[in-house]
């Protein structure tokens, strides 16, 4: 969902050489995969709307609060029959995923580097802000939106007995401290945001937060691999080729 149907983003060549480095994403090429995602969820007709990572960066938040607030609100409300809305959120040197799941009232967050502090206050008061205004808009009964940070999720080395322990909830509750895809030190957490995005995909499929399955694991070389690729295919074929859904003959000229 986009701010303003005019709007243009630049893709500089700066960005594109730390994309093919494995560097720290910049936030056109996060655009240009949540644009990549948006394609192929309206190809497949999968009820999941992503948002635009620039507004919903924290830098945006902390200087446009109101706007942002506004800007998630009507995403509620136009979006009141997706199960799932999503978006990466950059903290200022740090990536993550966000997914709301207004059916459960809940809001996960996947975070790559769990060991890293987070300040999650000022997003979580914007996106509270925008539920109570679109509840309070369509008199619904008002909720609170949980945010969650942790969830059930498994590490390599215990596949094999969560297999066997699957159906008692009881021997579970040690997975509730981990939490998605783990990073080695570097700065590939836009890579794992992305990754995280299709992971995600998979709660349109579960019954509650809870059955959402995800290993801890580092991203293995092909994984990244494979991001760059849609990534740079995207860019190829959709904002420089001229037939492109999103080729500009000029900036400011959609």
């Amino acid at each position: 969902l986009r701010s303003l149907d005019s709007e243009f983003l630049v893709v500089a060549f700066a960005d594109l050489y730390e994309l093919f480095h494995y560097d720290a994403l910049d936030m056109s090429i996060l655009r240009c995969y949540t644009l990549h995602m948006v394609k192929e969820a309206k190809a497949k007709a999968l009820p999941v709307v992503f948002l635009d990572p620039e507004l919903m960066s924290l830098s945006t938040i902390t200087v446009h609060k109101s706007y942002v607030v506004d800007y998630v609100t009507k995403a509620f409300g136009k979006c009141a029959k997706k199960q799932c809305i999503m978006f990466a959120h950059n903290l200022g040197a740090h990536w993550i995923l966000v997914a709301i799941v207004p059916k459960w009232n809940k809001v996960l967050y996947f975070d790559s580097q769990r060991s890293r502090p987070c300040n999650h206050d000022l997003l979580k008061e914007a996106l509270d802000e925008a539920f109570l205004s679109y509840t309070t808009t369509y008199g619904m009964v008002s909720k609170k939106l949980a945010h969650v940070t942790k969830f059930p999720c498994i590490r390599p080395d215990m596949q094999s007995a969560f297999a066997l322990m699957k159906h008692n909830s009881d021997l579970l509750d040690f997975h509730k401290m981990y939490t998605c895809h783990q990073q080695r030190p570097g700065n590939e957490c836009g890579f794992y945001t992305a990754h995280h995005m299709m992971l995600a995909l998979g709660l349109l499929d579960v019954d509650k937060p809870e059955d959402l399955e995800v290993v801890t694991n580092p991203l293995g070389e092909d994984v990244l691999d494979n991001i760059r690729e849609d990534i740079a295919s995207f860019i190829m074929s959709e904002v420089i080729d001229k037939k492109g859904e999103f080729h500009c003959q000029r900036p400011g000229q959609v």
